[in-house]
């Protein structure tokens, strides 16, 4: 394998990762979480699914290139850092796509369960305000209230 092929996976795994931290405490591993309102289930990629979600974008986007008659060869060290930056930001920008569609799920059940939630006190409302998507819908949540035995 060529030095190319390392330098696109490379950057585009570190482009996912650093979606995965400017992210809302994503976990390490992707896991399926259910939304209770029709029983919605979303993935939450993760620190791994974003690193491959990057890698595979970069990777998608050299290939296309190539397809297209784009000569990659780079040979030199400077090529190899425009190639490099170029992956870096559309593996960021790809992972940050599909973080943000879950996100967007989430905050819509959040939204139906607020609308059918008693009104909450001003501190859990000022609370909710900063914090992230899957966060806020676990916040709204616990304003629901709930029979005797049911959880």
């Amino acid at each position: 394998m060529t030095a190319l092929f390392w330098v696109i996976t490379v950057s585009g795994g570190i482009g996912g990762a650093l979606n995965a931290m400017f992210s809302d405490r994503a976990p390490v591993l992707p896991s399926v979480v259910t939304l209770s309102p029709g029983r919605t289930r979303v993935l939450r990629v993760g620190v791994a699914g974003n690193i491959v979600t990057g890698a595979a974008a970069a990777l998608s986007l050299c290939w296309v290139l190539q397809l297209a008659g784009l000569n990659l060869n780079a040979t030199d060290s400077v090529r190899l850092l425009l190639v490099g930056l170029c992956d870096l930001f559309v593996a960021f920008v790809s992972a940050r796509w599909a973080t943000n569609e879950v996100d967007k799920r989430v905050l819509r059940k959040a939204v139906f369960k607020a609308a059918s939630a008693p009104a909450a006190h001003p501190d859990v409302v000022g609370e909710m305000e900063m914090v992230p998507p899957y966060t806020l819908y676990t916040l709204v949540d616990r304003l629901l209230p709930r029979r005797a035995g049911h959880r």
